[in-house]
């Protein structure tokens, strides 16, 4: 799996500076003369960048229209609850959720943390995209995820990116330039990430094959979705969002990164919500896209979306179908498989520094877990003790 995970070292840095001032003693180049770029390359906050969420400046407001989620105690408190948060303690968390039956039966923060802090996303917010991608369907922005990209966003037609669909970009086949490289400084990636003009690098990528060959996992065709969303809309993408997903789903307020004021949000990234809000966004996927009994997304494009992608059956519309077992580290020997879900219907929201929002259909459970990198990792622990508990309960 690749995902955007910022790495600036000394090393990197101490380069960085030489090239700047070369660039900037002949005159030198735009990125060079970037100083938001720059200044945001050389005090990224490297050994926290979850939960530092001041540095991320600016931010546009996605209005929510809270409420407080149902809660009841649980025979998981007994077996199951007290391992998981142990687990989750030793592993540099800031918070653990528990949702089963559709009620908060679990709920642990540490450090500064609490209910209401919020926390850099990363890749979870990429899912928001897919979600949106259907609503819009819905609505009749937007014919069918079949749709070619350019019949939204005309500046693609003619060359060859003008056969790449939504559906690629949802799956990860675009055939788009991915340099995901985060030790170099001018990478695409980097540049979306700190620089000023995320769409505009976005918007410009050249393909380097034809789309649906190959799955590869770029954070570019995220950001291009989001114009596809604004482009068909025509709406802002956090009055779109905040609108028809985040007020219907009861979330807090949440707030995007913006690329400068009053640019474009880096939808790929970086959306700032509090754990309670993921817990929601799960249990939006178990209850079929509804929430108190009101359709917010379709079932239909619910089910689309953890459908897996012919290319890697790990994947759907944005959302991570089976457990990542590279580095694996088992927590537990009685527990199967190498990292293997248990229910195999499990599926999850994966961002950097192992955020996750692990749904279990079948035991109507969500978990989420916030925090920072952690020192080792079973991505199968916490959802297979819990279901192995449940298990043991009936």
């Amino acid at each position: 799996m690749r995902r955007f995970k910022p790495v600036l070292s000394s090393k990197t840095a101490k380069k960085l500076g030489i090239i700047t001032g070369v660039l900037a003693s002949i005159g030198g180049i735009t990125i060079a003369l970037n100083w938001t770029y720059l200044r945001r390359l050389a005090t990224y906050p490297k050994q926290q960048p979850i939960t530092t969420v001041d540095w991320y400046q600016p931010l546009e407001a996605v209005p929510g229209d809270p409420a407080p989620l149902a809660k009841a105690s649980s025979p998981l408190a007994q077996s199951g609850l007290p391992e998981i948060t142990e687990y989750a303690e030793a592993i540099n968390s800031s918070a653990l959720l528990v949702m089963h039956q559709g009620k908060l039966v679990g709920e642990s923060y540490w450090g500064d943390f609490n209910s209401s802090s919020t926390f850099n996303s990363m890749s979870l917010s990429k899912t928001i995209v897919a979600l949106l991608i259907g609503i819009a369907i819905a609505e009749g922005h937007i014919t069918s995820e079949l749709d070619p990209v350019a019949k939204y966003l005309p500046f693609w037609s003619g060359d060859e990116r003008q056969d790449i669909t939504i559906q690629d970009l949802l799956y990860m086949q675009s055939g788009l330039r991915n340099q995901d490289n985060t030790a170099n400084p001018f990478s695409d990636l980097v540049r979306m990430y700190a620089g000023t003009q995320v769409n505009q690098i976005a918007l410009n990528l050249p393909v380097v094959r034809p789309p649906q060959q190959a799955y590869d996992y770029n954070n570019v065709n995220t950001q291009i979705l989001s114009q596809v969303l604004e482009a068909s809309t025509g709406e802002r993408y956090a009055r779109y969002l905040s609108t028809r997903l985040w007020q219907p789903l009861q979330g807090s307020n949440a707030d995007l990164w913006l690329d400068r004021p009053q640019g474009d949000p880096k939808v790929f990234c970086c959306l700032f919500a509090t754990p309670q809000d993921w817990v929601k966004v799960g249990q939006l996927f178990l209850d079929g896209g509804q929430v108190d009994g009101q359709q917010v997304v379709p079932a239909e494009w619910i089910a689309k979306m953890v459908q897996p992608s012919p290319l890697n059956d790990d994947y759907g519309y944005h959302i991570w179908l089976k457990p990542q077992i590279n580095n694996y580290k088992p927590r537990a020997s009685d527990l199967p498989g190498k990292g293997a879900f248990i229910n195999q219907s499990t599926f999850f929201l994966d961002g950097a520094s192992r955020q996750r929002v692990y749904i279990i259909p079948e035991q109507e459970l969500v978990i989420v877990r916030v925090g920072e990198e952690p020192p080792q990792w079973d991505d199968a622990f916490m959802p297979n003790t819990l279901v192995k508990s449940l298990q043991a309960i009936k």
